[in-house]
């Protein structure tokens, strides 16, 4: 196959000695990664596979009636991620005010019913006192926690659940140090307005962003970069990797990459699932049954609905099928009928469909993944071995990389991109 060769110009205004750099991929990692050397007076060029940029942070604006959208992707904003929150403000982005699905008792819905409060808090605390009474071990799995907790069936459908919401993962690789003791529940929510793709996008008017350009080969030697994609091969300096992990294993390297990155890289596991987002036309009814979310039995596990700051008659309700629950073998028609009959069980009576998108992301060919799910010591012993640079020319960042514990890829993206150019920008 010919390609092209592109050794990009140094950017106006630059400074003489200003370094060249390829980004590989236009995610929030990606993109603040670049802003921030581009801002320090070199020459950035970001290559994406995709039609579009945010990676899987994804908007969904055509389908649905009344001018209503759909996060597709990073769903919610999560009470202190500071990273996210200033950013936008750097950008201009504006937030939506939070807002809670309660701090107390979640709403539940097993067997078709909404419990009663009471039948709810005595779940609830059931999984409390097996946490404080039955401590998680050091790599041990949720699965394997609650065997030996020995909790009840209801409780184990309710951790299924919230696994399905994060780490997106069935409970046998689920870490069971993760559980958060007092179990709150979506506390000071909050979402971009006007879609959560309002940040990468803006992010990206300042960048120059090549679009359908999926990388191949990453080549680095002691003179510089090469970095190969179907047409066309992009010569610099220093190269940022910020897709997805599944899909660093998946890219050519040359020379090929170190043993213990590689066996990094495959020791990490990923949260697998499918986003379904429904547009219903009772909107105050389905309100009514859910409230601004709930925790089912059924799929998906956990629903929210996404219209909470949004005008317009009906509703969209959305939720990740994850784990074991993951759909296979169905046609998207088939899942969307499965949450119908979830959600008019909830409700009480049949409802009405005005939209419907199911979005695999495991399936997804520039993801594989949801987020990464590590487990006991994997962020001190195995995400810094993946996100190492090799010999100061190819850097790697990406949610995949940072340590956080508990949920919030944008802002682990985020922040393994500020990580990912203080480390660049030492090397030029």
């Amino acid at each position: 196959m010919h390609r092209e060769s592109s050794s990009f110009s140094t950017a106006a205004g630059s400074c003489d000695g200003a370094m060249k750099i390829v980004v590989v991929g236009a995610g929030l990692s990606g993109l603040v990664a670049a802003t921030e050397v581009q801002a320090a007076g070199h020459d950035v060029v970001v290559v994406e596979a995709r039609d579009r940029v945010g990676g899987r942070v994804f908007t969904l604006r055509e389908g649905f009636a009344g001018g209503q959208f759909a996060d597709i992707g990073a769903e919610i904003i999560y009470h202190g991620q500071q990273n996210i929150a200033e950013l936008c403000a750097k950008h201009g982005v504006e937030l939506s005010d939070e807002f809670s699905l309660g701090t107390d008792v979640p709403d539940l819905i097993f067997g078709g019913e909404r419990l009663d409060r009471a039948a709810a808090a005595e779940i609830v605390n059931e999984l409390r006192e097996a946490i404080k009474r039955t401590r998680p071990s050091h790599y041990e799995t949720v699965a394997q926690w609650l065997r030996r907790a020995r909790v009840s069936e209801p409780a184990e459908l309710l951790l299924t659940a919230i696994a399905q919401s994060t780490p997106a993962a069935p409970l046998r690789i689920a870490d069971a140090q993760e559980l958060n003791v007092e179990l709150s529940w979506g506390e000071a929510y909050r979402k971009i307005k006007g879609g959560n793709d309002m940040l990468p996008r803006t992010i990206a008017r300042k960048l120059d962003v090549r679009l359908n350009r999926p990388v191949r080969v990453v080549g680095w030697s002691a003179t510089g970069v090469t970095v190969e994609s179907d047409h066309e091969a992009f010569h610099a300096d220093r190269v940022v990797v910020t897709v997805p992990g599944p899909l660093v294993s998946e890219l050519g390297f040359e020379p090929a990459l170190p043993p213990d990155k590689v066996r990094a890289l495959l020791q990490l596991r990923y949260g697998n699932a499918t986003r379904l987002v429904v547009q219903y036309a009772e909107r105050e009814l389905v309100k009514e049954a859910i409230g601004s979310g709930c925790f089912t039995d059924r799929m998906p596990g956990f629903v929210m609905e996404q219209t909470v700051h949004q005008s317009g008659g009906p509703i969209i309700v959305a939720g990740l099928a994850a784990g074991d629950v993951e759909p296979t073998g169905l046609t998207d028609e088939q899942i969307l009928d499965g949450v119908d009959a979830t959600m008019s069980s909830v409700v009480g009576r049949p409802i009405k469909r005005l939209f419907g998108f199911v979005k695999s992301w495991t399936q997804d060919p520039w993801s594989r993944a949801v987020v990464r799910a590590p487990i006991g010591d994997q962020r001190d012993s195995v995400l810094p071995v993946i996100a190492a640079p090799l010999d100061g020319r190819v850097f790697f960042a990406g949610e995949h990389t940072d340590d956080r514990v508990g949920p919030g890829g944008m802002e682990g993206a985020i922040k393994s991109g500020y990580r990912v150019a203080r480390e660049v920008l030492v090397e030029a």
